[in-house]
């Protein structure tokens, strides 16, 4: 039995900035060395300035991180917001990011949005990155729930993938609809 639902930030909360930037690069960089720093970023294992540095160096174009767009036009997903603050009536909510800093507390959600989630495991804090299966674990533990009463939504099928091979079940988030559908679907069966 489902008992707690677990949100991907980037690409479901929000746009996915950084897919989008590694989609944006020409097919002769190595987009493979340009994640590798990005990742060591999000576990917390290098600076900002270093992650920039080394992604200018590889692939000679700029990416600006989340937290440094001054125009707060970042997108959230109001809708899915909506809907969590309804699920956490019944569910334990938990909140799963590969981030580099505490933009997400800091910055993006509002008190009253982070009050909606029970717990919260981000990169930054634990050295790690998804799919890390220590990622999972610890979010599981911290909803003090077994994988099996978890169901993961994310917008990378690999993601979802390494969740469900932990015992989680999970949704891959496309659009708000479809995303609502396959989470009522999930938490029937």
């Amino acid at each position: 039995m489902i008992r707690g639902i677990v949100f991907d930030c980037f690409g479901v909360l929000t746009a996915d900035l950084w897919h989008e930037f590694l989609d944006s690069l020409p097919s002769n960089i190595d987009k493979s060395a340009v994640s590798d720093v990005h990742r060591e970023y999000g576990a917390g294992r290098i600076s900002k300035q270093q992650c920039h540095d080394s992604i200018m160096r590889i692939s000679g174009t700029e990416f600006t991180e989340m937290e440094d767009i001054t125009d707060h036009k970042i997108a959230k997903n109001t809708a899915l917001l909506r809907y969590i603050k309804d699920l956490s009536k019944n569910y334990s909510i938990g909140l799963l990011s590969n981030v580099g800093n505490n933009w997400l507390r800091e910055d993006f959600l509002t008190f009253e949005e982070q009050s909606l989630f029970k717990a919260m495991v981000l990169s930054f804090e634990v050295g790690h990155n998804k799919p890390e299966p220590i990622m999972y674990t610890t979010i599981c533990e911290r909803l003090g729930l077994q994988p099996t009463e978890v169901l993961y939504v994310d917008d990378m099928a690999a993601y979802c993938s390494a969740a469900e091979s932990l015992g989680m079940k999970a949704v891959q988030y496309i659009n708000y609809e479809q995303c609502q559908r396959d989470i009522e679907s999930s938490i029937k069966d």
